[in-house]
């Protein structure tokens, strides 16, 4: 086992979709170990590599209103009981409000767009005024993301 290249102490808020959003977020997160984290999902999803002491499934929105407002209820439930310092998130939909709830507590906001949606995803458009660092991993990303910054490559 190789020593970590970077150690994180705040209290970070790992929030992802299961599949392709978490294969993103562990390639992402290769060589940094987090001393205090918890992760939001939903749904059982493949498991996750990255550490996890808590790990808490939201109501998946699926674009519906009622949904999408009982997954902001229980994002806010976690974020008022956990308190992150940071928050690292590939999205999709099941993110966006831990997100933007997060940046209304205070917390620092890292985003990673997909690899998979070169015009740019919804969660990354809802997500972006409020990221602190926004990572785009292809070129064509940073004419709809100018603020963002160029991963050296697809994480996927």
């Amino acid at each position: 086992m190789t020593a970590p290249r970077h150690v994180e102490t705040r209290r970070t808020c790992l929030a992802y979709s299961p599949g392709g959003h978490l294969a993103e977020l562990e390639r992402a997160l290769d060589g940094i170990e987090f001393t205090d984290c918890f992760h939001v999902t939903y749904g059982p999803g493949r498991p996750t590599t990255l550490p996890a002491r808590r790990i808490y499934r939201l109501c998946h929105p699926r674009r519906s209103v009622i949904r999408t407002f009982l997954n902001a209820l229980g994002a806010l439930w976690v974020l008022l009981r956990e308190r992150p310092r940071l928050v690292v998130s590939t999205g999709a939909d099941v993110a966006v409000p831990t997100v933007v709830l997060s940046k209304l507590f205070g917390a620092r906001i890292v985003y990673i767009e997909t690899a998979a949606a070169l015009e740019g995803s919804l969660s990354g458009r809802l997500c972006h005024p409020v990221a602190d660092l926004f990572i785009v991993q292809w070129p064509e990303q940073l004419a709809r993301y100018p603020r963002a910054a160029l991963a050296r490559g697809p994480l996927l």
